[in-house]
């Protein structure tokens, strides 16, 4: 029964690949959502999916066995990316368990690090390897590895780090939030009481109680790690499974490449869930049906206290250090950004040629910033006035995206866990799992390259109806993966004690919701928030390397000396995408200046969501350490007033009369000191 289940879950994942990789003929030939074209080539689809004679990749015009000649090319790509899953994972987990043991001022030290490496978009950790390894060979004459493919050659150890930075560094701070929470719990307590030392109680007690926690956010972890592997292959030259899906665009080989990049995940995960974890036996020793959903209705507060409870959490996080500063530096970008855009005239200046007081030409364009703050693209646009310009697209963007995917993943995921069937809820889930194993960058550059690239006529759509056609599309593809991920969490926080007991003292619903599970989720959310918003801005920084841009791209189609594709809107990542070779032409203020604007403002939201979890952690009872606090820093140490002396013999005092016959004895042992 449970292979015939696995295989039906198997089965409608491969259907949802032929309907997204068909996709693309909604939008054929300047039309816009053309129903009949879209039923017509997957109906194509389909046929060739059932006739092996039209499974052919055409290579350089010439047609090639499509599974003979992506097999070796998949191979490798899986090689790269499973090496650098479990390099990070493994690592995650070591450093999280040793993290326990350590001092407060380490861990600190230990999470600026991460959150640094976290905010260092993949791009730009590509190129600074590649430029380390070859500053390294110059400096000393010594190739430690081989920083780009060639020809047959391949590159393995560098593509590895790349890709398992983003799980070491997110894996790390879910286990090690998970571990203090769970060090809270009352069982822990005992077994200190108990004299068990830490390290039995993490590896015997802790570890096991949150594996399952663990699992569930690993497949967000590899569905954020998937959609980098595009990107990584582009800049060390890999002739991996992507590479083939960029210049074959066609239907059949998108639905294939999806199909093996999709079956081994697929297997894994759903094998151990389905297999190992068995959930329906958790289901029935633990009933997760509500009571009524609102209960009784005070006329005499009404909602007063709900309001004045909401100003004073919002009051709480702004003032968490970290968070005001976060915010501050995210709206202020963001305001400065509007105030410029209303008033500066032109938006973004243009220079082509620069003279000096000779009228003698000292520069032509791109100028470099000798010339012009922070330099100018190739076609003479200053760089400055573009991010200043941009910024608003960007940030506010990127906020909206993050905000929709959990504000509605959140309200989706309380019918979907508390009032579905539970063999029904298991279908769902099963089969929105699927989508953990698609390459977002991939699924988004199928459904966006359509609309937002100019086709030679011109837009056919409006740039409001792009920008909508964009946040719908990075919205619904994460949507059901959130509810899936707070469902399973929302499931396991209705196992524990406080709200079983709240259940059977007749709490209802709501009351349940926000008196107990939104406690002990505010963390996890905000941690999942930051973890989507990053994603939509690495969205961003990869789409615009294949010149995909937030608005859509102008393109040049003139037969000679065509200009470079540009973004409608100045968004950041169509600097990125219009500079990314020039690092290694020596230019690299067309590209640095972008990369360090992405990298603040996801340092600044690693603030706010370290915020968020330190006040909700103080809601929930889990001690919040600030070892390298400014007031603890700058603190003088007091000496201590007074010390404490030798106990005199009027200090024990026995006051039952059989205790008196042991009091010269102990006198003896204090004078004997």
């Amino acid at each position: 029964m449970k292979i015939i289940k696995f295989m039906i879950y198997y089965i409608t994942g491969l259907a949802g690949i032929l309907f997204i990789s068909a996709s693309p003929a909604l939008f054929r030939e300047g039309s816009f959502f053309d129903i009949f074209n879209y039923f017509s080539e997957l109906q194509q689809l389909v046929a060739a999916i059932f006739n092996p004679s039209e499974w052919v990749y055409v290579y350089k015009d010439r047609p090639e066995p499509l599974l003979e000649f992506l097999w070796e090319p998949y191979q490798y790509s899986m090689m790269v990316f499973v090496g650098g899953l479990l390099l990070g994972f493994v690592l995650a987990f070591l450093l999280a368990l040793g993290t326990m043991f350590l001092p407060g001022w380490i861990k600190w030290i230990i999470g600026r690090i991460l959150n640094i490496l976290e905010a260092v978009p993949d791009l730009l950790l590509a190129f600074c390897l590649q430029l380390f390894i070859v500053w390294f060979y110059k400096q000393t004459d010594i190739q430690i590895v081989s920083f780009t493919a060639l020809r047959q050659e391949k590159v393995y150890i560098l593509p590895m780090i790349a890709i398992a930075v983003l799980p070491l560094v997110t894996m790390y701070k879910i286990i090690l939030m998970l571990m203090d929470e769970e060090m809270t719990k009352s069982y822990v307590q005992m077994a200190k009481s108990k004299g068990l030392e830490k390290a039995v109680i993490l590896n015997v007690h802790v570890i096991r109680n949150i594996v399952k926690s663990i699992f569930f956010h690993s497949k967000i972890i590899l569905w954020g790690s998937l959609s980098s592997l595009l990107i990584i292959e582009y800049i060390f030259n890999m002739n991996g499974i992507t590479s083939f899906f960029i210049e074959d665009f066609r239907p059949i080989v998108s639905a294939m490449i999806l199909f093996m990049i999709f079956t081994p995940f697929f297997i894994i995960y759903q094998g151990t869930e389905l297999f190992i974890f068995k959930d329906h036996k958790i289901s029935k020793e633990t009933s997760l049906s509500m009571n009524r959903f609102i209960g009784d209705f005070n006329i005499n507060n009404p909602g007063g206290k709900w309001l004045k409870q909401t100003f004073a959490t919002i009051g709480a996080h702004f003032k968490n250090r970290k968070f005001l500063i976060g915010f501050i530096v995210i709206s202020g970008t963001v305001c400065v950004s509007v105030v410029y855009s209303i008033t500066a005239d032109p938006l973004v200046d243009k220079f082509y040629h620069i003279t000096n007081e000779e009228g003698r030409l000292v520069s032509a364009a791109p100028h470099s910033p000798e010339y012009v703050f922070l330099g100018t693209d190739a076609l003479g646009y200053s760089i400055f006035d573009q991010l200043l310009a941009g910024a608003k697209y960007t940030i506010l963007f990127a906020l909206v995206i993050a905000f929709l995917r959990m504000s509605i993943g959140f309200l989706f995921a309380i019918p979907y866990t508390f009032f579905l069937p539970s063999r029904i809820q298991r279908g769902v889930e099963k089969l929105v799992d699927g989508m953990h194993f698609l390459p977002m960058t991939i699924i988004a550059f199928l459904l966006l390259t359509p609309v937002l690239r100019m086709p030679p006529g011109g837009f056919t759509t409006t740039q409001t109806e792009r920008i909508i056609y964009q946040g719908v599309i990075l919205v619904l593809l994460a949507v059901p993966l959130i509810v899936t991920l707070l469902g399973s969490e929302m499931k396991l926080l209705m196992q524990e004690e406080y709200a079983v007991s709240a259940k059977v003292l007749g709490g209802s619903s709501l009351h349940l919701l926000r008196k107990h599970l939104l406690p002990h989720l505010s963390a996890r959310m905000g941690i999942v928030f930051g973890q989507q918003f990053i994603q939509t801005l690495l969205i961003f920084i990869h789409l615009g390397v294949f010149n995909i841009y937030f608005g859509g791209t102008n393109l040049d189609y003139s037969p000679m000396q065509a200009d470079p594709p540009t973004s409608t809107t100045y968004e950041w990542s169509g600097l990125i995408g219009a500079a990314k070779d020039s690092i290694m032409t020596g230019r690299w203020w067309f590209i640095i200046p972008a990369l360090l604007c992405f990298m603040g403002i996801i340092l600044s939201m690693q603030l706010i969501i370290q915020g968020i979890k330190e006040v909700q952690h103080k809601r929930v009872g889990v001690p919040v350490s600030n070892p390298m606090g400014w007031k603890k820093f700058f603190r003088k140490s007091k000496p201590a007033s007074r010390q404490a002396g030798d106990p005199s013999d009027e200090s024990f005092v026995f006051i039952n009369s059989e205790h008196r016959s042991s009091e010269k004895a102990i006198k003896g042992v204090i004078k004997g000191k």
